[in-house]
């Protein structure tokens, strides 16, 4: 047993360790300087570009979003969807019809054949596409007003070839919806922060990319794309290959969850940890040191069972006033609200349940 408790504990300071530096590395990595919009470069046209597929219940606000930050940079819009009876369609068209948006094509075809559709959906819309830049972003995601600007900042650096965002999630009214997004905004948004200093940026973050065309096209294209899972990992890690720089914007986006229920969160979850594990083998393995709470839960199991010092009971309480401690002085930035708080043990939990999940699950793309 003392072995056990030993090695809980060294999971335990681990964890300490680990949570410590995602702390750090939010502070560094994702707190936006606020520092106004930008022009986009003279030479420069953007193509904002949004795959849709069905009609949820915030696709209107994060369209509108888009629209709004389109028409303050000049930029042109496009709206992909893969079949005409789409409900997508007809609030797309209303919305047109009702005028004042910026120019914005819809364009419906299933695109070419493949694994990864939404790749498809992507390749239909763009491929005559003439623009020096294009902005990809999901259609459940709320953009700023400046949103354009900030996003081909970094291509005046010419060796720029793509530029990513941080996301927080946004629930909906039921439980799921807020664990849900509780286990993206203090999980992996602090792994992202943590990544970001550790290895730097080698990856994009699917809820928007921005991409120099010139650059895309030389890593192959979208149609590279059409056959892996986590089109946005690969797509950098290509552009990187290609001999390109990647940028990271410190701008958050908002990422709009529906009220889903259980089942689709934790199908939708395990898919993308499925994916990570597909993907970074190591990394994924090495992802247990971020769980604290489940080493503080067994060493206070362990040693209740084994008569050793009342002070392991409270190992829980400590951790968990540790984490919210750091968690509540970056609540801005994740996204938190005071209530959310309480529910942080049951995300605790459920993200390492993930966890496991993700060794026996499917990888597959959205």
């Amino acid at each position: 047993m003392s072995v056990l408790l030993a090695a809980l504990g060294a999971w335990l300071a681990a964890a300490v360790v680990y949570r410590l530096l995602a702390f750090w590395s939010i502070d560094r990595h994702l707190r936006d300087p606020g520092d106004g919009d930008a022009s986009v470069p003279p030479s420069g046209e953007v193509l904002a570009v949004r795959p849709l597929r069905g009609a949820p219940s915030q696709l209107a606000p994060c369209l509108e979003s888009l629209w709004r930050a389109a028409e303050r940079a000049g930029a042109r819009v496009t709206l992909a969807v893969a079949d005409r009876a789409d409900p997508a369609l007809p609030l797309v068209e209303k919305a047109l019809a009702d005028g004042g948006r910026p120019p914005t094509d819809v364009r419906i075809d299933p695109g070419p054949p493949g694994l990864n559709r939404k790749m498809a959906n992507l390749i239909q819309a763009t491929g005559d596409s003439e623009a020096e830049f294009l902005l990809f972003s999901d259609a459940d995601v709320r953009v700023p007003e400046n949103y354009v600007g900030r996003a081909v900042r970094p291509f005046k650096d010419g060796d720029v070839g793509l530029a990513t965002f941080p996301y927080y999630s946004v629930p909906g009214r039921s439980l799921a919806s807020r664990i849900d997004a509780l286990i993206t905004n203090t999980h992996f948004l602090p792994s992202v922060a943590a990544a970001l200093s550790l290895q730097g940026l080698h990856f994009g973050l699917g809820a928007s990319i921005a991409v120099r065309s010139e650059a895309l096209r030389k890593a192959g294209g979208l149609e590279a794309l059409m056959e892996v899972n986590g089109d946005d990992y690969w797509m950098g890690r290509r552009i990187e290959d290609a001999g390109y720089r990647l940028a990271f914007v410190p701008m958050m986006l908002e990422h709009r969850l529906e009220d889903e229920g259980w089942r689709a969160s934790a199908s939708r979850h395990l898919r993308w940890a499925s994916v990570v594990r597909e993907q970074r083998p190591p990394g994924y393995l090495g992802q247990a040191v971020t769980y604290g709470a489940v080493p503080a839960l067994s060493l206070a199991v362990a040693g209740a069972l084994a008569g050793a010092t009342p002070a392991l009971w409270l190992a829980p309480a400590a951790w968990w006033a540790f984490d919210l401690a750091g968690l509540w002085r970056r609540r801005r930035t994740l996204g938190l609200r005071r209530r959310d708080l309480a529910l942080v043990p049951l995300s605790d939990l459920s993200v390492f349940a993930i966890w496991l999940g993700g060794f026996f699950g499917r990888a597959r793309p959205s």
